[in-house]
């Protein structure tokens, strides 16, 4: 149900006056707060507690200067208009015999359709389209009115005179970061930073909510916490696939590539996965290889960097066999073996692939880690 918002004449040529007094001595707070921290810290250089105050309470201040200085524009571009609303009321009510203390208006800007309650009549006003001629009609109200008296204090300040809900986006701001700090700890991870192609489609959607609703008044906190949960859901429903399936998992994350195998670049393979010649070349160096041929085995990894094992080495680079009751096909390829293999390595230690966490297959042997014996599947 919509409510109309009638504000008094009383209102309308008070309007934010102790607002603008409380801002004025916050400012003054504050900067005596920043000078003070700033005593500390320059005193205190070596402490960073000092150091990360100072830096905070800076930053506070200067947003409630920047907020402080937006709304006196806003406030100064109205005046103009609220001194011709006064104006038209004020010569309303000598017309209708009405007191000032009973004049309400639904706007501090004449605007066409906007509503005006004179004593215990409501008015609708009409104007021409450069305002310079106005005329009212009695009209009937469907829901009672809520009447303004009094300044309403919004320390964010007012949402119709700056276009901005501060309060709202700050609030968005800490939904969204909890979120973040949730994903990246529900999914084991202490960063943000990609292993896989998931992982970097996760953030870049993540951001792309994040950075598209904050700004967006129409979209509430509440829908916004819906919509970082639906996308949290697609999330781990996609990790917990994967997780059961190697092949799916191959497909979205993808598989490490052996682009040098003992000296010998696979160009067929770099290509395939978008490594040309130069971008090879780059890689090796930054991991101190110059010949191609010292090297005894460059892999692409899921995140695209190259692991390189050379000649030099004590040990040959090897990787897992089996990850979270699943075969590594390209290991198990690598290591040339077959199903028929590996279930022979499992019966041997009477294990059953399910009840391997990680499986390392070195000098013909499988080193097996199981899960714990109380592990359930529900």
């Amino acid at each position: 149900m919509n409510v109309l918002n009638l504000y008094s004449y009383q209102y309308l040529i008070n309007n934010f006056s102790a607002v603008n007094y409380f801002y004025i001595g916050l400012i003054v707070f504050v900067a005596a707060i920043m000078v003070i921290t700033g005593y500390f810290y320059y005193r205190n250089q070596n402490d960073f507690r000092f150091r990360n105050l100072f830096i905070l309470v800076s930053l506070v201040g200067a947003l409630v200067i920047v907020l402080q200085v937006s709304r006196f524009n806003n406030q100064r571009s109205s005046d103009s208009q609220t001194g011709q609303t006064v104006q038209v009321l004020k010569t309303l009510a000598k017309q209708k015999h009405v007191p000032i203390n009973q004049v309400y208006s639904s706007s501090n800007v004449l605007s066409d359709g906007m509503t005006i309650k004179l004593g215990k009549h409501f008015y609708l006003v009409h104007m021409n389209n450069d305002k310079t001629n106005y005329s009212i009609q009695e009209t009937k109200l469907v829901n009672k009115p809520k009447y303004v008296d009094k300044g309403e204090f919004k320390f964010w300040g007012n949402n119709s005179s700056n276009g901005i809900d501060y309060g709202s986006v700050a609030l968005k701001f800490i939904v969204g970061l909890i979120m973040i700090v949730l994903q990246i700890n529900l999914s084991g991870k202490g960063n943000l930073a990609p292993s896989n192609a998931l992982d970097q489609l996760q953030n870049y959607i993540l951001g792309g909510i994040i950075g598209g609703v904050i700004y967006n008044s129409q979209i509430t906190v509440l829908q916004f916490v819906a919509i970082l949960l639906i996308w949290s859901i697609i999330v781990f429903a996609i990790k917990y696939l994967t997780s059961q399936s190697n092949i799916l998992d191959t497909i979205i994350n993808g598989a490490p590539q052996v682009l040098i195998d003992n000296g010998k670049v696979n160009v067929k393979r770099a290509l395939k996965n978008g490594i040309n010649a130069n971008e090879l070349s780059f890689k090796l160096r930054s991991n101190g290889v110059n010949d191609f041929s010292n090297v005894k085995n460059a892999t692409l990894e899921q995140n695209g960097q190259l692991t390189i094992t050379t000649f030099d080495d004590d040990e040959s680079q090897n990787y897992p066999l089996i990850t979270d009751g699943q075969v590594d096909l390209p290991a198990m390829k690598r290591f040339n073996l077959a199903p028929e293999d590996i279930d022979q390595l499992l019966n041997e230690q009477h294990v059953t692939l399910k009840q391997v966490y990680l499986g390392q297959y070195q000098d013909h042997k499988l080193n097996l880690v199981l899960y714990p014996t109380n592990r359930r599947i529900l």
